[in-house]
């Protein structure tokens, strides 16, 4: 499997590419095991959301987690790639990780996903965005609702196979979720847990008790040599989080 980072100031395509580091097993591991997925780290959005555009590398079939913002950057990587953008798939509703869903369900014409438990953060964006005081506006309203609500266990397909299952990671908000791709080891998981921290829990629904609880439960059981893509910041993963961190416990 290929991971590939971007940084940097998202105001042009000339992104420039940057490392990632991993712990426990070497990206040399990973690459052995023969993935056709390829994932792109972009941050995006005013507060710098890690999206990810994953990609099956036989079929071109796309899809996107959390995209927080800058539209017009995801649209052209997507486009200049022959990309054929399949879903949107979101950790949660926050503001920062939706802010270009409607513009690429419009354009795109994808198919979004949420668990429902955090329809009331989607159908309150404006407070959101209220509440941090940004001078934030968004470009394309959202749907009333998205298409289908993420449930435990589910699977999410990419060119007709099953390539990751939801794992509701409640505590940051009450319908928070992570991907978990098993054949190459990655997690995305929002604003569960960062590099040496874990996500907000004052924030409306959080609950920094389930939040904890997920972490250890659900996240940690993954396997020492699972790669963490956090909703924010650097990557990690699972050996080094449980010796580093000491905010989950």
């Amino acid at each position: 499997m290929n991971i590939k980072c971007y940084n940097g100031m998202l105001n042009s395509l000339s992104l420039k590419k940057s490392s990632i580091r991993f712990y426990g097993n070497s990206p040399e591991k990973k690459e052995n095991a023969k993935s056709n997925l390829r994932i792109q780290i972009i941050p995006a959005g005013p507060l710098s959301v890690n999206c990810c555009i994953i990609n099956d590398e036989k079929s071109k079939e796309a899809l996107i987690v959390d995209p927080g913002g800058d539209f017009e950057i995801l649209k052209n990587i997507i486009e200049k790639s022959n990309f054929e953008l399949k879903s949107i798939l979101l950790t949660h509703a926050h503001f920062d990780h939706v802010g270009a869903v409607g513009q690429l369900k419009k354009h795109f014409n994808c198919k979004i996903y949420l668990h429902e438990e955090d329809m009331y953060l989607w159908n309150n964006q404006m407070e959101q965005i209220g509440a941090f005081d940004l001078p934030y506006k968004r470009e394309e309203e959202l749907p009333d609702k998205p298409d289908s609500f993420l449930k435990e266990d589910d699977e999410i397909m990419l060119n007709g196979k099953s390539i990751a299952r939801v794992i509701h990671t409640p505590g940051h908000s009450k319908g928070s979720v992570s991907f978990y791709f098993p054949k190459e080891k990655v997690a995305i998981v929002g604003d569960t847990l960062f590099k040496e921290s874990i996500g907000r829990s004052d924030l409306w629904g959080g609950d920094g008790t389930v939040l904890r609880t997920a972490i250890r439960d659900k996240i940690y059981p993954l396997g020492d040599d699972t790669c963490i893509i956090p909703g924010h910041g650097p990557t990690t993963n699972v050996a080094y989080e449980k010796v580093e961190n000491l905010n989950v416990f």
